[in-house]
């Protein structure tokens, strides 16, 4: 089905295990089955609440952003602009 469902309940089960909880826990804490969400993952098939609900867990939040915008700051970064402030740094006197 979806590769990017995939990829994003991937990113869920990891976040849990990088927290000590397993993908069988992590399907308890929202109200579903481990062999549900274990589907879910490898089908790439599953209800956006659901999805919400996994993030809402791991206290993350899902979010849709613009597909230019990684590759600008990707480039922002390697010009050494991703964090500019405005504010020139003053030379030290040596």
């Amino acid at each position: 089905m979806s590769r990017h469902i995939k990829t994003l309940i991937n990113q869920l089960v990891q976040a849990a295990k990088a927290r000590g909880i397993s993908q069988a826990q992590l399907a308890e804490l929202v109200g579903v089955t481990a062999v549900g969400l274990s589907k879910a993952k490898s089908r790439g098939d599953i209800r956006a609440s659901t999805l919400e609900a996994l993030a809402t867990e791991l206290d993350l939040e899902l979010a849709l952003v613009p597909r230019r915008s990684k590759e600008e700051a990707t480039e922002a970064i390697k010009a050494g602009a991703f964090f500019r402030t405005g504010i020139t740094p003053q030379k030290k006197d040596l």
